[in-house]
């Protein structure tokens, strides 16, 4: 992960083309934890077609998707419009969506996919059985889940929920409940 690191610092770069699945993790996390910066541009390029990850890599500022399987031809092409300044990405891949869950809604989905119970979630993070089913509910409501904690695992893990991490330094944030609405604060 630290040579991606490093190749997204130079300047002397027009493209990189950056993989999904790399060496001690996952080029989207390299990617998110990018500081923002016009150059070099990227191309992620990935063996899977999860919406997850393409979601994430128009989030984090890549200019485009491919599959690793996209002709060579059409490779060449699209790395020359990213170099171009343009992005690359498909009517489709523009329309996924990232998968944003809070710290605490992260913990006790993984703890949900593993199989176990709301108390036992409650237990682990230190919170009430009622805290964990409200945590689980809004993600159900949020992401359209109606096949209950079997839907959410599934979907969790075929999509990547969990492969990618917040970027550091940068936190979702939510309106505090009952105060004046154009007040913030950050979420656990």
């Amino acid at each position: 992960m630290e040579e991606a690191q490093e190749i997204l610092r130079r300047d002397d770069l027009d493209v990189v083309l950056l993989d999904v699945r790399i060496q001690g993790g996952n080029g989207l996390q390299v990617l998110a934890n990018r500081m923002p910066r016009r150059q070099p541009f990227v191309l992620v390029l990935s063996s899977f077609t999860s919406s997850q990850y393409v979601a994430a890599a128009r989030r984090f500022g890549a200019s485009g998707f491919a599959l690793k399987t996209i002709p060579l031809a059409e490779l060449v092409e699209s790395i020359r419009a990213v170099a171009a300044g343009q992005t690359v990405f498909t009517s489709e891949q523009q329309a996924s969506t990232f998968v944003d869950l809070t710290a605490r809604e992260r913990e006790i989905l993984a703890l949900a996919m593993d199989g176990l119970t709301n108390k036992e979630i409650g237990d682990r993070v230190g919170t009430s059985k009622k805290a964990v089913e409200a945590r689980l509910s809004g993600i159900f409501s949020r992401y359209q889940i109606r096949g209950g904690r079997i839907e959410l695992s599934l979907r969790a893990a075929a999509e990547g929920w969990l492969e990618i991490n917040p970027p550091i330094g940068r936190r979702r944030v939510r309106p505090t409940p009952n105060k004046d609405p154009g007040e913030r604060r950050p979420r656990p």
